[in-house]
């Protein structure tokens, strides 16, 4: 569970917490924030998922027509291939708590009651202004602010376990060591099962980015070509025919293509296209999608003695073969949140069932 102290942590270490008069209240400016990309944008949704359940792919059986033996020929039993994947969703919890008497010394609200009810955070107020300055609004603090702060983090949290989970992971691999080790042991994300398959599979690596390796992991110029040419060109062929792939990569791999498009005068049309909005970046009509979140994340939590884990990274793959499971997708986004006169704490809690899966390694080509 998280304090007050917690929450309010950057104000009070920064030394905002000033005395104001009882009669003044601070107002807070909420930054402009790049929000994760919703989900459902990458990943597909699925619900109803509360235990083990196991997921069959039924291929087709062929070669069964041979020449005709006559008279006491014999039949054949063709084989069907089948591949199983089992969902196995475990029990998630996210849960904040947070004292009256806190928020009391920083000033920051007004319109508590007296007496008991004194503690109960939904009746603070607090003035909020949005980035660009315009008049504040005065909001509940617990209810409305918190509540869309908790939201938000619950929904940029999935993502993150979604991608970087790794129930196998160790304090060595993370930045902050073993504080955020609970923070990533939940279920193993997309990243760890393609590494997986690709032990189990090589030609699921299509690519093999050098610069992961160097002092300085510095991309060469143009070597985005490089890479999205392996993917398309080495993908499997379920995948080169889909007309849903897409190739998702990490922002550093998205600015060296733009770079490449920007210094080579033949494609100079495609790039007045692409700045002008009217055809997004792609590469062999396959759509490049930057997700800029993955180098945050990693550059942030898989920073260690100054060398990124594997910080250039780009998959083809479909919306389709990246699926989230969840008991119910919409209670695991939304909250409860409570005040308990018993102990005078404000609580915020969510609980929800949750695993990911890479469907197929046929579906799926990988550089990194």
């Amino acid at each position: 569970m998280a304090t007050t102290a917690a929450i309010l942590s950057t104000a009070l270490l920064g030394g905002l917490s000033v005395v104001y008069g009882p009669e003044q209240f601070r107002e807070l400016v909420l930054k402009p924030v790049i929000e994760s990309p919703d989900v459902a944008q990458i990943f597909t949704i699925r619900n109803g998922v509360k235990a083990k359940e196991d997921v069959l792919f039924v291929g087709k059986f062929s070669k069964i027509t041979h020449l005709d033996a006559g008279c006491g020929s014999t039949p054949t039993t063709p084989e069907i291939p089948i591949d199983k994947l089992t969902w196995d969703p475990v029990k998630m919890e996210a849960w904040i708590a947070e004292c009256a008497d806190e928020l009391d010394k920083t000033f920051l609200a007004w319109g508590l009651d007296v007496g008991y009810e004194r503690y109960d955070l939904d009746q603070a107020l607090i003035k909020i202004k949005a980035a660009d300055q315009s008049d504040a609004q005065a909001i509940s603090y617990w209810t409305e602010f918190i509540q869309d702060q908790f939201t938000q983090a619950l929904r940029s949290d999935i993502f993150r376990i979604g991608f970087f989970g790794n129930k196998d992971i160790t304090a060595a691999s993370l930045t902050a060591g073993a504080a955020d080790v609970k923070n990533y042991n939940q279920v193993d994300g997309v990243f760890e099962q393609v590494f997986a398959m690709a032990t189990l599979f090589p030609s699921v690596r299509a690519y093999t980015i050098a610069a992961n390796a160097t002092a300085d992991q510095e991309l060469a110029a143009g070597v985005s070509k490089a890479i999205f040419r392996a993917l398309v060109k080495n993908a499997p062929r379920h995948l080169k025919r889909d007309p849903d792939r897409m190739i998702l990569c990490t922002q550093s791999i998205a600015d060296n293509w733009a770079d490449y498009r920007e210094d080579n005068d033949n494609v100079s049309e495609s790039w007045v296209l692409q700045e002008t909005g009217i055809e997004g970046p792609k590469y062999r009509k396959v759509p490049i999608i930057p997700v800029d979140e993955w180098d945050e994340i990693l550059e942030t939590d898989f920073n260690v003695a100054d060398q990124v884990d594997l910080p250039h990274r780009a998959i083809l793959t479909t919306k389709r073969n990246l699926q989230l499971g969840f008991d119910s997708y919409d209670a695991a986004t939304q909250v409860a949140a409570w005040f308990n006169m018993e102990t005078k704490m404000n609580h915020m809690r969510s609980n929800f069932k949750f695993d990911v899966k890479v469907m197929s390694k046929d579906l799926v080509a990988a550089a990194y």
